[in-house]
């Protein structure tokens, strides 16, 4: 990120440079005092005066439009570091970049020089274009990413009532396999997602009562159960931190609690993980 909002002061920069030179060296010929006399208009002179107005005029328009692609990249890249998290204000896009040394000879850039010049510059910002746009796609899919990876506990309060693994289930005596973690609390308590998502599935299911799972993306599944009332329904996207049901004790249940589970690609893992 840092080497893109870098570039853009880069691309200002080089459009200075090269505006500075248009201006210095393409400054229309002056026109030689005519006489008196009779003598024919010179018109080598007139052709030399139109290839000169044509000539800055193409290159009035080269360099218009890499000043528009360049307020656009540095638009872009203000982007970019909103996305990231990113401060610009050290970078000042906004002003001249300072610089500066030791005076030395030059000579004048030629036509042929500044459109050899140009077309450099167009090239390269065209690639930096590319580079900021690979990396918007890489910064957004990376921010979806995590947010669709289950992150904290489903409900604002409750306690740990049994966690995954081996049990003893409260109902036969018999050791059995707990799939999730059973997190107790007051009945009517929100039940909220972990993770963003779309709810793919909403109602009775079994010993789960009522039932509501989220599909979060790149393998994974959230399911919470036992809800006394459903907030949403089927295929609705939903957002972490927002209310899916309100806590209950329905299916097979001892009392107020939500049933919580994590797939990936599939298969359950220890919720707990997620929850610390």
């Amino acid at each position: 990120m840092l080497t893109c909002l870098i570039s853009v002061s880069s691309y200002s920069l080089a459009k200075w440079l090269y505006t500075d030179r248009i201006t210095e060296n393409l400054q229309p010929v002056p026109v030689p005092t005519l006489s008196s006399s009779s003598n024919p208009i010179d018109t080598t002179q007139n052709l030399d005066e139109n290839q000169e107005e044509n000539l800055q005029d193409f290159y009035a328009k080269q360099l218009g439009g890499l000043q528009a692609e360049t307020i656009r990249l540095k638009m872009f890249s203000e982007r970019l570091a909103q996305i990231a998290g990113f401060e610009t204000e050290d970078f000042s896009l906004d002003e001249h970049p300072g610089q500066g040394g030791i005076e030395h000879d030059g000579s004048p850039l030629n036509s042929e020089a500044l459109e050899r010049g140009i077309q450099q510059l167009s090239s390269q910002l065209r690639g930096q274009s590319d580079t900021l746009n690979a990396l918007e796609e890489y910064l957004i899919t990376k921010e979806n990413i995590a947010a669709g990876i289950p992150e904290g506990k489903p409900v604002k309060n409750g306690w740990v009532s049994s966690f995954y693994g081996n049990r003893i289930d409260p109902f036969n005596g018999k050791k059995t396999f707990h799939e999730g973690i059973d997190i107790a609390g007051k009945e009517g308590s929100p039940v909220m997602a972990v993770a963003d998502g779309i709810v793919s599935w909403v109602g009775d299911r079994g010993g789960y009562g009522g039932l509501v799972e989220v599909d979060h993306g790149n393998g994974y599944v959230t399911r919470y159960a036992h809800n006394k009332t459903i907030k949403v329904s089927k295929g609705e996207r939903v957002s972490k931190g927002e209310v899916l049901a309100l806590m209950g004790s329905t299916g097979r249940s001892t009392g107020p609690h939500v049933h919580y589970e994590v797939l990936r690609d599939g298969q359950h893992i220890n919720p707990y993980s997620f929850i610390k």
